[in-house]
């Protein structure tokens, strides 16, 4: 209504207003906020994903990997992957007031979505270069379904708590708190 007053920011949160496109006051994340926000669900998953990528070398392959591995090409790539999940997770979930419930289940869904396109891309190479899978490819496959299982409720927990975060710190107006 033409009288009433704008909502005010707190003086420290995580949303400015902004002027969209049709000249209505839209909330956005500040800066900062996604600034932040982005480098915990990049450091979530590059972490989970290195850490499941050296969990996985040293149970499966009896293989330890050093700094040179996790935190060269391979890794850089390895990490790339990981960090994927959160961030595709946040776009899904945000600012809908989700339940960790849902996080979880979605997680999961992105990780599988995640580990059938590893392992499909793992096949299709094989297949072209004509190198058949050995017995042991099943384990191989069980334990980065059972790492991403793993991965998947970190993430879940991570994007969530974000959401939550946020939510609970957004614009102020005249006596009552949207979300």
């Amino acid at each position: 209504m033409p009288g009433d007053a704008p909502p005010h920011l707190p003086g420290d949160g995580p949303t400015r207003l902004v002027e969209g496109n049709d000249g209505e006051l839209v909330e956005r994340l500040s800066g900062s906020t996604a600034t932040l926000l982005l480098v915990w669900l990049i450091g979530i998953g590059a972490g989970s994903a290195l850490v499941g990528a050296w969990l996985l070398s040293a149970l499966v392959f009896r293989i330890r990997l050093g700094a040179g591995e996790l935190f060269g090409a391979p890794g850089l790539y390895i990490g790339l992957l990981g960090a994927t999940g959160p961030t595709v997770l946040w776009l899904a979930g945000r600012a809908q007031g989700r339940s960790l419930r849902w996080f979880t289940i979605t997680a999961i869904k992105i990780g599988l979505v995640m580990d059938a396109i590893l392992i499909g891309g793992t096949w299709l190479v094989s297949f072209v270069m004509g190198v058949t899978f050995a017995a042991g490819a099943l384990v191989v496959a069980a334990a980065l379904v059972a790492v991403t299982l793993a991965a998947a409720t970190i993430w879940a927990l991570a994007t969530w708590s974000a959401d939550r975060y946020i939510a609970r710190a957004r614009i102020v107006s005249e006596g009552d708190q949207t979300s």
